[in-house]
């Protein structure tokens, strides 16, 4: 087992609104099925791991990454637990209110 092989548990349905575009069902399967949709929530947890209590623009800037693509997995790792979200705060990328993000591990107590 490799370790993205630990993040294939996200249902390729649960990726794209019920009705929506056909193209939205088939960008989600094909995420699951080539392994990049565990790669890229394995690298959200480890931007988040590396840099806790930022926001999701703020990894992707990290990252260097478009908007959007970490935004998205850090959904659903927090409906998978493997991370929790913070208190908001104003983003330093986007100006607006947004939800910061650490892992179990680093959440301050």
């Amino acid at each position: 087992m490799i370790q993205t092989d630990l993040f294939n548990q996200t249902r390729p349905e649960t990726l794209y609104k019920t009705g929506g575009p056909s193209t939205s069902r088939d960008a989600a399967r094909e995420l699951a099925e080539t392994g990049k949709l565990g790669a890229m929530e394995l690298k959200a947890l480890n931007l988040v791991t590396l840099y806790p209590g930022s926001t999701a623009a703020e990894l992707e800037k990290r990252a260097g990454l478009e908007r959007g693509q970490i935004s998205k997995r850090l959904s659903t790792l927090f409906n998978q637990g493997r991370v929790v979200r913070l208190e908001k705060r104003r983003c330093k990328i986007t100006n607006r209110s947004a939800f910061t993000y650490t892992t179990r591990i680093n959440k301050p107590r």
